[in-house]
C-alpha cells in the first residue's frame, strides 16, 4: 500500500463564462475555460495525501479519520466538513482502509483555485488508493465542490457540456497545441469579490439571460470551428465577446465584477487593437484579468501594458494534473 501521494493542479479561466448552474452544481449551458499557470509552472495547487501511522491518531476519532489542512491549518466549518464528507464518500470506492492527512498549498493563484483545488485533490486520492480511475470518472466527484473543476481536471482548452449524465467535459486542445497562445494576467487588490453563487444566482435573473442561452451554441460553434483551423485569434475574440456580455447582463443587476480599475485596463486593451496589436481579455468573477495574445504580438503588447504602468505576470495554458510523488 503506498504511504504518500502528491498531485499538482492548475487554476482556471473562462473562455465561455460560467454564469447559472442546476441544483447538481451542472451547468445550465455549455461553457469553455483554459487552464492557466505562470511561465515558470509556479501557479498551482499541490496537494499531498499520507497515510496517517496509528500511533498519530488521536484518541477520539471517527473511522476512517480524515484531516484536512488547507495553507497549512486545518478547514474547519461546514467548508471543512464537506470536504472530509466527499474524501470519505471517495474512500468508500476502495478496499483500502486508511486514516489520511491530506494538505493543500495554493501557489501564487490569483483566480480559479476551487477548480484546481479539486482536481488536484481526487487525482490525488485516486493514486494514494490505487484506483485507476479515469479522468472521466473523477469528474464527477470533483464537480461536486466546484461546477468548472473539469477545466483543471483535464486540462487546455475544455468544453463542459450541460444536462449530461454523467457530467461530461471535452478536451478540445491541449497546453502543448496553445503554446501560441501567450496570456498575461492583472491581478488587482480589492478587498471584497462576488462569490461563484451570487454571480449563479444573479445572472439568470437578467432579462437577457435567455438571449444569452440562446446564442452561446453559435459562440461554441464558431470556437470548436476557429480551433480546428488553428486560427487562434478568432477564438481569443469570440471569448471576449462571450465574457462581455456575460458581465453586461451582471451589471444590469447591479453584480460588478469589472470595476473602474479593471475598466480602465479594458480599456487599453482596446486601443491596443485599434493601434493593429491583436489583444483580448479574459475575466471571471475575480479580481483579475488576462490579457491574450498570439506569441508574435507578445512583446507589443508587454511594451504597452509597461508603458501604462500595469503589473503582470507571464501565463501559459497549463496541462491536466500530475503527480509528482508516489511512494
Amino acid at each position: 500500500m503506498k504511504k504518500k501521494s502528491i498531485a499538482v493542479a492548475y487554476p482556471t479561466i473562462p473562455i465561455i463564462f460560467l454564469g447559472g448552474i442546476n441544483s447538481d452544481r451542472t451547468p445550465i449551458y455549455d461553457t469553455m475555460g483554459l487552464a492557466v499557470t505562470s511561465h515558470d509552472g509556479i501557479t498551482r495547487t499541490e496537494t499531498s495525501i499520507e497515510i496517517i501511522p496509528d500511533n498519530q491518531l488521536p484518541s477520539k476519532r471517527e473511522t476512517p479519520y480524515v484531516k484536512f489542512m488547507l495553507g497549512g491549518k486545518e478547514l474547519t466549518g461546514l467548508r471543512g466538513e464537506q470536504i472530509v464528507l466527499a474524501i470519505k464518500s471517495f474512500m468508500q470506492n476502495s478496499d483500502i482502509t486508511a486514516n489520511l492527512l491530506v494538505n493543500s498549498t495554493n501557489y501564487n493563484i490569483f483566480s480559479g483555485s476551487s477548480d484546481s483545488g479539486l482536481a488536484a485533490l481526487f487525482t490525488a486520492l485516486n493514486d494514494i488508493l490505487d484506483l485507476k480511475y479515469s479522468k472521466e470518472q473523477l469528474l464527477k466527484y470533483s464537480m461536486r465542490g466546484s461546477e468548472s473543476a473539469g477545466r483543471s481536471l483535464f486540462g487546455g482548452l475544455t468544453l463542459t457540456l450541460a444536462n449530461t449524465s454523467p457530467p461530461t467535459v471535452l478536451q478540445l486542445a491541449s497546453h502543448s497545441e496553445l503554446e501560441e497562445i501567450k496570456l498575461f494576467s492583472v491581478p488587482f487588490n480589492f478587498d471584497t469579490r462576488i462569490t461563484a453563487d451570487e454571480i449563479h444566482a444573479g445572472i439568470i435573473t437578467s432579462q437577457n439571460f435567455e438571449k444569452r442561452v440562446l446564442n452561446i451554441p453559435n459562440w461554441v460553434k464558431r470556437i470548436k470551428t476557429a480551433l480546428d483551423t488553428k486560427d487562434f485569434l478568432t477564438v481569443l475574440e469570440s471569448a471576449e465577446e462571450n465574457i462581455r456580455n456575460a458581465h453586461e447582463l451582471l451589471e444590469e443587476i447591479g453584480l460588478v465584477v469589472r470595476k473602474p480599475e479593471m475598466l480602465e485596463l479594458c480599456n487599453d486593451i482596446h486601443q491596443m487593437r485599434k493601434d493593429g496589436i491583436p489583444a483580448y481579455f479574459l475575466i471571471g468573477g475575480g479580481n483579475l484579468i488576462t490579457i491574450v495574445t498570439l506569441k508574435k504580438y507578445a512583446n507589443k503588447v508587454t511594451s504597452v501594458l509597461a508603458s501604462k504602468k500595469w503589473s503582470f505576470y507571464h501565463f501559459k495554458v497549463a496541462s491536466a494534473p500530475k503527480i509528482v510523488l508516489s511512494v
